[in-house]
């Protein structure tokens, strides 16, 4: 018996063609789909993005009008500068510096500040 080779006739090559041609559309077509799903997601974050800033904007928009206000120049001028209104008398509390809290090692700082804790404890 005598081994024969395949033949690659015109059909053949017709058909590997085919196959090729289909192969590379259906590459383009994946590369397609994935390019405008990371566009989407992209389109979302800036949207996003554009949200943050524009409440933000509003935010500063609202603050550089209260600072724009005679109610802010008032409560700067009597905070910063110690003015008072005509008729109003201005009262300075000058109180002694709190004592540091020491702390043990090892003790919370609410444990010192409250005095809760082992500390607390003891007489």
């Amino acid at each position: 018996m005598q081994l024969r080779l395949p033949t690659f006739g015109p059909a053949h090559m017709v058909f590997a063609v085919a196959l090729l041609l289909l192969g590379l559309f259906l590459y383009a077509a994946v590369q397609t789909a994935a390019q405008s799903y990371r566009l989407r997601q992209h389109e979302r974050e800036v949207f996003a993005q554009v949200q943050d800033l524009r409440q933000e904007r509003a935010e500063l928009q609202g603050l550089f009008a209260y600072l724009k206000s005679d109610e802010y120049t008032e409560a700067f001028a009597r905070q910063q500068f110690g003015l008072v209104k005509p008729g109003e008398i201005l009262v300075q509390i000058d109180a002694p510096p709190a004592p540091p809290v020491q702390r043990r090692p090892g003790e919370r700082w609410w444990e010192s500040l409250f005095g809760v804790g082992d500390r607390a404890a003891t007489p």
